[in-house]
């Protein structure tokens, strides 16, 4: 029997699609890269689009990397580093990095040296099978076009892509950048499908019966359409009377299969193994699983070829030429039928160098072959490697997987499901965190692990607490009565925790009680229990406002952090000293520790850990009224930071300073940029910036309704004097009241605090606000005198102004350089504040507009960039900017930057 291809050959219909392509492609040239996002139903043309576009420029100067997204056993980032592997010979793969964001920014950093020295073509296909990692990676990529020349095309089918499928928010958010397109690919119709048919075709003689019945039945998609007509041509060829013939098949998948139907047993058996191993597979590992030889399996890849079932990519890589033909054939097989395969192709791979085995595709097929300890192992040691690349969401997939076996040893699925638990607090994921938590915990004690049991109840209660779980104590206290006196580790671990839960919520006396019954002998032998002791008694000291016991139990907690030789432990001790420090007034100290901790950060490329030190700075910096130090090291901050103490330190610090400054960039990027990132979880620290600017908006109730939010049910509250003065001016009354009473408590300590001068001044403005001004008056001089001996100017400058001493207030305004109250108190001399300048050039004052401009071309953004950032016109950037060049006196950029400085 002959057979005829049936194939179409040339490129039919999308020319809107192409010209679109192309105009991007122009764009992108001209470094103002960009995504688009090729989408349609599995067979409509997506890849053949993208191949002619490619073949487009087969001739141009563009570097061009096409890769694709596996189903199955990929490793994190795996397209977007083939793509590099493609593109530079040199790369040699990324070394794991010190966060999640610094290997992105690798990665990206990668393709930005490429992009410098030419115009780049990324295709990705099959983007409905990426992993998480390479997801948030293409957002990230995605994000960083807009100056690059780099055209990122990604392809996904949308008929995968339900609201449930894990992919879908992902291809969302890429959809959302400010630089992304898309097309979505239709299936053909009218004389474009004609065209198609009679191409395939070609000269095969097919009746005009069949080409409608086939033009129907494959509804315009392409591969469908060719599909069936190939098994239509066949059956001519069969000599099968059309007549009798008419019921074609309803379902592509019938087709698919038929496709087989010429090869014999041994044949079929070679491509149904090929469709095990995965829509590509090596022609040496298909050998190896047959226990044959790689000649032996070329006549079969061959017919299978010939038949355009497979094709070849490389002379030892083969390729099912769609996803779907491999998915039929793998789904007719049974599942005792498979797992036989699945272990021959483990077997296989293990065999192979250990340089050269893929971890994650061990891991998938151990898995499928209920392979129950190479499947744990594989499918740990793959979850250990993604965490390691911080591709969190895969890691977790493959411990779910490793817990799927049976037999599991339950200290090793405790221990698992542990490592779950951790990475869904990184992602923020706290109630499912807590109650994997609470799993391994059962477990553990069911394996009388008391220790390890008491470390997973106190973790599950810290999140139970931070989310506000009811009785979030509860479990500890049940574990502390029924466990044995003996078991001294764990009632102390039990202990500590619950002290650290009461301290870090302002509970310090409750605090005390738990550390007071913590064992010597646990702080002897378990440097954990040691070093979170000697924190909480630090932090119990600091609320209690005992500097003496403070400064003693701080020095310990460095000591044996040390010891520990942690970088997060070190980092940690200087840094959370630091902003005990900061809470007491102490802000050289505070700033000291937290310079340490920042060296230990940067040296250890704990970006994490560097990032909360800039964080942690920029309140301090605050304290003493530094607000252009302040805005430096919040900046340092990425918006995008996944540490959610960082998040809300930058963005508290971020919006209070941003009010002060009447920053409206910064304002728009720590209170308007984040709302998603915090909204839900409010601080006490966010407090007071935020509804400093939801008042300035008009919206007083709201600042109200968020005052309330952020105040805890706690005993004492210190170090947050801007939050509670927040509620003073704009708080509910039944608010105040607590407000009041959290001062006095902490105002009480032996030292003076910033409390004890925040009661004079909340005395002061609701004193002023029932109309009493003497005594408001009398008041706000105290408490202006307190915080001058303790260094905080933009509060003694508030204090100043209730006194009646608006000149002098002005002048802390103007030293600490708040734009907003000068401009409230009157002052006109502004302009150079607005872009933290000394000198004003001619002493023309800036408009909010120029300032707004000054300050973005000064950060490097061109009059392009500017114009887009604050939607306005390219010809409106340039006015203004000449403007502002005459008023300040410069003549270029570069002189801009230095003036502002």
């Amino acid at each position: 029997m002959i057979v005829r291809p049936v194939l179409c050959r040339p490129f039919v219909g999308r020319r809107e699609e192409l010209a679109y392509l192309r105009e991007r492609r122009l764009e992108a040239g001209s470094s103002r890269g960009g995504v688009v996002l090729v989408t349609g139903d599995a067979g409509v043309g997506k890849s053949r689009l993208l191949s002619e576009f490619c073949w487009s420029l087969e001739n141009s100067r563009w570097r061009i990397a096409a890769v694709s997204c596996l189903e199955f056993a990929q490793r994190p980032y795996g397209p977007i580093l083939d793509a590099l592997v493609r593109l530079d010979g040199a790369f040699a793969g990324i070394e794991p990095a010190d966060s999640k964001q610094g290997q992105l920014d690798a990665i990206v950093g990668r393709f930005r040296g490429l992009c410098a020295r030419g115009a780049l073509l990324v295709v990705v296909e099959d983007v409905h099978w990426a992993d998480a990692a390479t997801i948030d990676l293409l957002l990230y990529l995605g994000s960083t076009l807009r100056s690059m020349r780099l055209l990122l095309l990604l392809s996904f089918r949308s008929d995968q892509l339900h609201p449930d499928h894990p992919v879908t928010s992902g291809v969302g958010r890429i959809e959302r950048t400010t630089r992304a397109g898309r097309i979505d690919l239709a299936p053909l119709r009218g004389s474009e499908l004609r065209t198609f048919i009679d191409e395939a075709l070609a000269a095969t003689p097919l009746s005009d019966e069949t080409r409608r019945a086939v033009a129907l039945a494959g509804d315009g998609n392409p591969f469908f359409t060719e599909e069936l007509l190939k098994n239509a041509v066949e059956r001519v060829s069969e000599r099968v009377d059309e007549r009798t013939r008419r019921d074609l098949p309803q379902t592509l998948r019938t087709v698919l299969l038929e496709r087989l139907r010429p090869f014999d047993l041994g044949e079929r058996g070679i491509v149904a193994q090929a469709a095990v191993i995965g829509r590509t597979f090596g022609l040496d590992l298909l050998a190896s699983t047959l226990g044959t030889t790689t000649d032996a399996l070329l006549p079969a890849l061959r017919r299978a070829r010939d038949f355009q079932i497979v094709e070849e990519l490389s002379p030892s890589t083969f390729r099912f030429r769609h996803g779907l033909t491999r998915e039929a054939i793998y789904e007719e097989f049974l599942g005792s039928e498979l797992r036989p395969l699945h272990r021959s192709i483990a077997s296989a791979l293990e065999d192979t160098p250990e340089d050269a085995r893929s971890l994650e595709a061990l891991a998938y097929h151990s898995w499928s072959a209920g392979d129950g300890e190479r499947a744990v192992r594989y499918n740990e040691l793959a979850g250990d490697a993604a965490a390691g690349v911080y591709a969190y969401e895969d890691a977790i997939a493959f411990y779910d997987r490793a817990l799927e076996a049976v037999g599991v040893e339950p200290i090793r699925r405790a221990s698992i499901v542990e490592k779950i638990a951790e990475l869904r607090i990184v992602l923020n994921a706290m109630e499912p965190a807590g109650a994997t938590y609470g799993v391994a915990a059962d477990i553990y004690r069911d394996s009388g692990d008391y220790d390890r049991e008491a470390f997973c109840r106190v973790r599950a209660a810290i999140v139970a607490y931070t989310i506000g779980l009811p009785n979030p104590t509860a479990s500890l206290e049940t574990m502390l009565a029924r466990l044995d006196p003996g078991e001294y580790l764990a009632r102390s671990r039990v202990h500590v925790g619950l002290a650290w839960l009461a301290a870090t919520f302002w509970f310090p006396t409750r605090a005390r009680h738990h550390l007071d019954r913590v064992d010597p002998r646990a702080l002897l032998v378990a440097a954990d229990i040691r070093l979170r002791f000697h924190n909480i008694s630090a932090w119990i000291a600091m609320t209690f406002g005992e500097l003496p016991t403070f400064r003693f139990e701080f020095d310990r907690w460095v000591d044996v952090a040390l010891e520990n030789g942690s970088v997060r432990a070190i980092a940690g001790a200087y840094v959370n000293g630091g902003l005990c420090f900061s809470m007491l007034g102490l802000h050289d100290e505070a700033l000291a520790c937290i310079d340490k901790a920042r060296r230990v950060a940067r040296e250890s490329r704990d970006r994490h850990a560097e990032e909360g030190c800039h964080a942690f700075a920029a309140m301090c910096h605050l304290m003493r009224g530094d607000l252009k130090r302040a805005r430096a090291a919040v900046e340092a901050v990425s918006i995008s930071t996944e540490n959610h103490v960082n998040s809300v330190f930058a963005s508290a610090c971020g919006t209070l300073a941003g009010a002060y400054l009447d920053d409206r960039v910064l304002i728009e990027k720590w209170f308007d940029g984040v709302q998603g990132l915090v909204a839900d979880d409010l601080q006490t620290e966010c407090g007071a910036g935020f509804a400093e600017i939801l008042v300035r908006r008009g919206r007083p109730e709201e600042a109200a309704a968020l005052l309330h939010r952020v105040l805890p049910d706690c005993e004492l509250i210190r170090g947050n004097v801007y939050t509670l003065l927040a509620v003073g001016r704009y708080g509910a009354s039944r608010d105040r009241a607590r407000v009041r009473s959290y001062l006095l408590r902490a105002s009480g300590g032996p030292v003076e605090t910033p409390e004890r001068p925040a009661l004079a001044l909340f005395d002061a403005i609701a004193l002023q606000t029932a109309g009493k001004i003497d005594e408001a008056a009398t008041c706000a001089r105290e408490a202006a005198a307190g915080f001058r001996r303790l260094g905080m100017p933009l509060l003694e400058a508030a204090a100043l102004e209730i006194a009646g001493d608006a000149q002098a207030a002005l002048a802390l305004y103007r030293r600490c350089g708040a734009a907003f109250d000068m401009r409230r108190l009157g002052s006109s001399d502004v302009s150079s504040l607005a872009v933290e300048s000394e000198d004003a050039g001619d002493g023309g004052v800036l408009s909010a507009r120029e300032g707004e401009i000054v300050v973005l071309a000064a950060r490097g953004r061109s009059n392009l960039e500017i114009a887009r950032e604050l939607a306005i016109s390219h010809k409106t950037v340039e006015k203004h900017l000449g403007a502002a060049f005459r008023k300040l006196g410069v003549t270029s950029r570069r002189e801009l930057a230095a003036h502002i400085r």
